[in-house]
């Protein structure tokens, strides 16, 4: 049944899901050799959207299960494509992250074991959803820009497993200095003291407008995209 579902994932991921994101993008969004951070790459499919749409675009990808970085590369074979093993949070540290056995699913955050979404998951996945625990380096935004002299983003993008508050914490600078922000929202109680309001809360107390909503079919997460209202 695993194969099954990631069968049916991928071809709404593909086919529907991005589509829609890169119409609106293509329509709404429009970017002059854009910085782009894409945080929790996976394997690259958004990074490969950003560089259909915005052909000289600077990218990082953070990504820190590094066995997806071959992935990631061959689906973006371009030389203004930066890669990085570290995970983004609050503050600089050493944390585990858990490695499934469904990739898509790594996180830092704890899993709310007693979770209906995640019984659920586990009964389509076929029994308990296996963990690899991996230490991983943690940095903040700030702190990776201010090392990198990089003094605006166009477009952060932040698709963390519910990690993705801990990541805005640690971009309290450079989010001022950020066009868009492309956030994914849970709707399940998958993940530990995970709270949609802090996210929206931190975006509206940055100056950020809610200008469109992407539900995934059939799953309960959407993507959401904001614009600094700064800039006009």
């Amino acid at each position: 049944m695993k194969y099954t579902f990631l069968l049916i994932y991928n071809f709404l991921e593909d086919y529907f899901h991005l589509r829609r994101i890169k119409k609106f993008l293509k329509t709404k969004v429009f970017l002059t050799n854009p910085i782009i951070f894409d945080i929790g790459a996976h394997k690259g499919k958004i990074t490969r959207l950003f560089f259909e749409l915005y052909k000289s675009a600077k990218i990082y990808c953070f990504e820190p299960n590094n066995t997806l970085h071959e992935e990631i590369k061959l689906n973006n074979f371009k030389k203004n494509l930066e890669i990085y093993d570290c995970a983004l949070g609050e503050k600089k540290k050493e944390s585990l992250i858990s490695i499934r056995d469904l990739d898509l699913t790594s996180s830092l955050s704890k899993i709310n074991k007693n979770s209906f979404y995640l019984k659920v998951k586990e009964l389509i996945l076929g029994g308990n959803i296996n963990y690899n625990k991996q230490k991983v380096k943690v940095t903040t935004l700030d702190n990776f820009c201010e090392v990198k002299k990089i003094k605006k983003i166009d477009i952060i993008k932040i698709d963390v497993e519910g990690y993705e508050y801990m990541v805005l914490l640690g971009a309290k600078k450079i989010i001022n200095n950020t066009h868009y922000v492309i956030i994914e929202v849970q709707k399940n109680s998958m993940y530990k003291s995970y709270s949609k309001k802090k996210i929206e809360n931190f975006l509206k107390k940055n100056n950020f407008k809610l200008l469109k909503k992407f539900n995934f079919p059939f799953m309960f997460f959407q993507d959401q995209i904001y614009r600094n209202k700064k800039f006009n």
